[in-house]
This record gives structure tokens, C-alpha cells and sequence, in this order.
């Protein structure tokens, strides 16, 4: 149909703006291309024919579209249109079908799809449960990365029960938004994934975190280790890391600073957490009955 279709385009685009439908009836209306589906000129009949006939046909008219002259059907519109195709079920998606084909031509078109289409055929593959092809696609640089890609894969990370896949969705997320340069939430996908180290690291690298992208990182995985972290690494202040915490967390966190440091000692050298603020600490855990269990 690639053959067919591509003739079709070429005849009548002197005569005419072709839309892409107007490309497929017309190529589908060419003998040539029914008999090759064909034994004999026998007129195709039986639904299961039918549906093969329409699998091969979505199949061959992403292929020509993919590979359409300067790119001119590697938009939204065709997109939309292989995603309203209704078809039987058993069959491949048509658009899971556009959407493959779409990506593994990037190279020979020089061309990714847009953020919104890169979307669409993120969604249609994680909708597939087709995680490996995804991150296929992000390893080859095929998509045109945004904070909607990564948010929508961290939708679906959130939304599964199998560690394995949660680690490789969330690793995923974190590429997408990396590349789109939406660095705290890059790093809070690490973070999801245990990767406290390798997320300082990350920080550090990009240049571009401040103490309250720190914080805004902790408050979205308020994880103990995480905040111990901050406190060693970037030296955030002790208060505002405490204030991070829930109340069953904050003894805990104070537990853990008084194993690892000498409590004088870090009153003394963390300047930004000042004596009023250690009272309201100690007072906070007074409260819960906590203090004694950590001093």
C-alpha cells in the first residue's frame, strides 16, 4: 500500500491538496493492491478477510505516512486519525501500529513528533503494557521530551504493584524530564526510586539547585535518609528539614542526627538554625514525649 498510496499522493498533487484519508481511500481503491492481498480476484468477504485486510491496511498506510514526502503527514492530524480508527478486537492497535513505525523512522526523517505526539504515543504504549518499547524509545532519543511526558510516566509508575517496573518507570521519568531540563522533578523520580546518592550528584551536576529545591525534593519523598542527607550534603539547616517531617518522623530525625553528630557540636556550626529555633525543636518533641528517648 506504501507503493500504491505514495503513486496516489504524487498524481494528484498538482491537481489538488490531498488529505491523508483521501491518500488511503485511494490507494485501498487500486486492484493492484487488493490482489496482493488476494489468492484470486475473488472480492474479499468473510469478517476474518475483512479484518485482515484492515490490519495490513493501517499497517502499510503508516508506513507511507511516516515516510511521506519532507514529513508533511508526520503531524496531529495523522496521529488523530489512526487513534479514532475503531477496530476488531484481537488485532493490533492501528495507532500502537502508527506510533512504532512513526519512531523507528525519526532517523530517515530527520524529524521527532511534537511533545503533544510524543505523548500520545507514550500513552498508547504504556495503555499497551509496552514499558520495554518505551524505554526503547527514550534510550534512542526518538521523542521530543516535556514535564507532561514525565508526569505521565510517573502516573503509570505510581499506579503499578511490580517493583521492577516501578524502578524502570520512574528511571524513565526521570530521562524524560532531564531532557526537557525540569531538573527538581527529575530528581524527585530519582529519589522515588531510592537514589538519594545519585540524585546529590545529579543536583550538584546541573548547577541549578538551591536549598528550597532541596527542600521541595524532601517534601515530595519525605524519606528519613533523604533528610539526613540534606543536612550533610548541601548543609541545609536543621529547622527546616525538621519542619519537613511529620511529627512521628521528627523523633526519629533527631535520633538519627544525635547517632551520627555530636548535637553541641552541630548547634554550633549549622548558623541558619538558631537557638529560638532549637528551643521550638526540643519543644516539638517535649511535646510528643520524645526528647528524652533521643538525648
Amino acid at each position: 500500500m506504501a507503493v500504491e498510496a505514495t503513486s496516489a499522493y504524487n498524481d494528484n498533487m498538482t491537481e489538488r491538496k490531498l488529505s491523508f484519508s483521501d491518500v488511503v481511500e485511494k490507494a485501498l481503491s487500486g486492484q493492484n493492491f487488493k490482489k496482493s492481498l488476494t489468492h484470486d480476484q475473488t472480492p474479499l468477504s468473510s469478517s476474518v478477510e475483512d479484518d485482515l485486510l484492515g490490519d495490513e491496511k493501517y499497517e502499510a498506510a503508516a508506513i507511507y505516512a511516516a515516510n511521506s514526502p519532507k514529513g508533511v503527514l508526520r503531524n496531529s492530524e495523522t496521529l488523530d486519525s489512526f487513534k479514532n480508527v475503531k477496530h476488531s478486537s484481537g488485532l493490533k492497535s492501528p495507532l500502537l501500529t502508527y506510533c512504532e513505525i512513526l519512531l523507528s523512522t525519526v532517523a530517515d526523517a530527520t524529524m521527532r513528533p511534537s511533545k503533544a505526539d510524543s505523548v500520545e504515543c507514550v500513552q498508547c504504549a504504556l495503555e499497551h503494557g509496552k514499558i520495554d518499547l518505551v524505554a526503547h524509545w527514550l534510550a534512542t532519543d526518538v521523542l521530543e521530551c516535556s514535564a507532561s511526558l514525565g508526569a505521565l510516566i510517573e502516573k503509570h509508575a505510581a499506579e503499578t504493584d511490580d517493583p521492577r517496573q516501578l524502578r524502570l518507570m520512574y528511571s524513565l521519568a526521570s530521562t524524560a524530564y532531564t531532557r526537557a531540563e525540569y531538573y527538581k522533578q527529575a530528581a524527585v523520580a530519582m529519589c522515588r526510586q531510592g537514589r538519594y546518592y545519585g540524585m546529590l550528584s545529579f543536583a550538584r551536576e546541573t548547577r541549578s539547585f538551591k536549598s528550597e529545591d532541596y527542600l521541595a525534593v524532601l517534601r515530595a519523598v519525605p524519606h528519613l535518609k533523604l533528610g539526613l542527607l540534606l543536612v550533610d550534603c548541601p548543609s541545609l539547616p536543621v529547622k527546616e528539614v525538621f519542619g519537613v517531617f511529620q511529627l512521628e518522623t521528627r523523633r526519629d530525625f533527631i535520633r538519627a542526627l544525635a547517632n551520627k553528630k555530636d548535637l553541641m557540636d552541630l548547634m554550633q556550626k549549622d548558623s541558619k538554625t538558631s537557638l529560638s529555633d532549637w528551643m521550638t525543636i526540643v519543644s516539638a518533641c517535649e511535646e510528643e514525649n520524645q526528647w528524652d528517648e533521643v538525648t
